[in-house]
């Protein structure tokens, strides 16, 4: 499998997760597409943290009240963002079937009781 091309203008860590994503996963090309937005909030994030590190936590506030730099919001919206992103994209967990999505593990699950049961019903009606 040739290792699809990486979107244009990611940095490093968006670099580097889409390098190990792809050298796992073989991606179809809708969670590719996730994938560069996954990697581009990655780096957004890894620039606000920088940007965060470079300036003043607190700020002067529009009467000349301190307050945190609005960077802390930005910062956690940002989390919250790629938390959902690598949720859609729905990578398998450490012993989890590879192919298959949290739902699809569930609803496997939810056919064999049905299953047995039904198996039991019958069992027991004979």
């Amino acid at each position: 499998m040739a290792t699809p091309t990486q979107p244009e203008g990611l940095g490093d860590a968006g670099r580097a997760l889409w390098d190990e994503i792809n050298a796992t996963y073989e991606l179809a090309p809708d969670e590719l597409a996730l994938l560069g937005q996954t990697c581009r909030t990655l780096d957004e994030l890894e620039s606000i943290g920088a940007a965060l590190a470079a300036g003043p936590a607190v700020v002067e506030g529009s009467m000349g009240q301190p307050k945190a730099s609005a960077l802390f919001a930005e910062a956690r919206a940002h989390r919250l963002v790629l938390a959902k992103l690598l949720d859609q994209l729905a990578l398998p967990a450490d012993g989890e079937d590879v192919g298959k999505t949290p739902a699809q593990e569930r609803a496997s699950k939810a056919a064999s009781v049905r299953w047995d049961l039904e198996r039991r019903r019958r069992g027991q009606a004979s």
